[in-house]
Formats: C-alpha cells, structure tokens, sequence
C-alpha cells in the first residue's frame, strides 16, 4: 500500500520559515551585525574629529612692554607691521604696559616693535603658519646706553 504525501499548506510553509529563522546559524548572523553596526556608529561620530581645523577668521597680537627690570612701560609706542603687504599699525600702550592689535588677518606675517625714549625693543614676529586667533608677544626695550 502506498502512502499518500501531504500538501503543504500555507500554515506549514509559514512554519517552516519561522523554524528558519530560529535556527542557531541565523542567530550567529545576527549577532555579527552588533559588532558591525558598532564600529560604523563609531566611525560616523568620530569623523568630524577627523576634519582639518579650521583656522580662525581673525588674528590678535597682544602683549605687554617692559623695561630691563620687568616694569611695564606707559606711553611706549609700539609698532606692528604686516610683512606680506607692507602696511603699519600704531599705537602707545596703555596702564601695566598693555598693547592689543585686533581683526588682523590670519593668513599674514607680522612683525611687533616697541620703541620708548630712543631705545627700541627687539623685533617679534607672529607667523601666519601660528593658527592661534591670539597671539601674545612681551617686548623688552633695553635700558639706554652709558655714554
């Protein structure tokens, strides 16, 4: 006597992938995407830290002028000069000897001297490679020569 097979049923079908999907295998699978999902999170957040800074818009040479001794100077003139296109800026400084050069552009050079009853400080210069929106540069102006 022959057996008759059955027809599946959709209802078996249905079961049959739900088993599928039970299966030990296909959890294994599943459990390799956490670890992926992860380190592709992590990529995305980390990118921006990636990115090259950015520079900032504008640059600030600041200091103080002091004498041989560590004393500001008042009234010190102090000049600064943009070495890429030639241009000066003046002034005189004010109470602890204090000098600001503000809304410079970041991309020049600059050169800072300070100049205080004939006697003159060294040069300084803020690079343009320095991409600090702040830039303090202290100048010393050397007591005056003995005769």
């Amino acid at each position: 006597m022959r057996m008759k097979r059955k027809k599946k049923t959709g209802n078996d079908a249905v079961r049959r992938d739900v088993e599928l999907l039970r299966s030990p295998r296909r959890q294994i699978g599943s459990l390799l995407l956490v670890p992926a999902a992860c380190f592709a999170i992590c990529c995305a957040l980390s990118f921006p830290l990636l990115a090259k800074k950015k520079q900032p818009l504008t640059k600030t040479v600041q200091g103080e002028v002091l004498d041989a001794a560590d004393k500001p100077i008042v009234g010190a003139s102090v000049e600064l000069t943009d070495e890429t296109d030639g241009t000066s800026l003046g002034l005189y400084t004010e109470a602890g000897g204090l000098y600001k050069f503000t809304d410079l552009k970041p991309n020049h050079d600059y050169k800072v001297q300070a100049k205080y009853k004939g006697q003159a400080s060294e040069v300084r210069h803020a690079s343009s490679l320095d991409d600090r929106g702040i830039v303090v540069l202290n100048l010393t102006i050397p007591p005056p020569a003995s005769p």
